[in-house]
């Protein structure tokens, strides 16, 4: 149990150590699938491989900063499912108060990684992730963003279905 906690705590070293550079991620699934993510083009796209299928799965989505913000990738577990999602960020483009995320969420059934997106119905304050604080007891995403002089904070939760829902604006 302890050289689980030790090399978790590796690739968290390791995921706070990468920046806008070439470098490839790796990292493993608590079922045993090796995960590797290349940045490429300055996260013009990233290229995803896993043990499990060998196929590479492009996400070509990614959204940069506009101002040559450096962009970075976080490995957590955004669902609470017990496998490791990953998500990409970067300071705001304006006066860089807060962190705009993109989250992709990994599932294990076909070891692909999906955007986790925001549902509209919701009409939550910030209209995209930022600042995201996970909080692990009560399972929850916190984003918080700022609009005139004002900050804004979204809970979201996933439900029973895996659905994400907005608790409180």
């Amino acid at each position: 149990m302890n050289y689980l906690r030790i090399f978790l705590f590796g690739v968290i070293l390791l995921v706070s150590s990468l920046s806008n550079g070439q470098e490839i991620l790796k990292f493993q699934q608590k079922d045993k699938t090796q995960i590797q993510i290349n940045p490429i083009n300055n996260f013009e796209k990233l290229e995803i491989t896993t043990s499990r299928n060998n196929k590479i799965q492009v996400i070509d989505s990614i959204e940069t900063s506009i101002t040559d913000k450096q962009t970075q990738i976080a490995i957590e577990d955004y669902n609470f499912d017990g496998y490791h999602d990953f998500a990409c960020y970067h300071l705001d483009d304006g006066m860089g108060v807060y962190t705009i995320y993109q989250i992709f969420i990994y599932n294990p059934e076909n070891g692909l990684f999906k955007k986790l997106r925001q549902s509209s119905k919701f009409a939550p304050e910030c209209d995209e992730f930022c600042d995201i604080q996970i909080n692990k007891k009560k399972k929850t995403l916190q984003s918080s963003c700022r609009g005139g002089a004002r900050w804004h904070t979204d809970i979201w939760k996933f439900d029973k279905n895996k659905n994400l829902i907005l608790l409180k604006k």
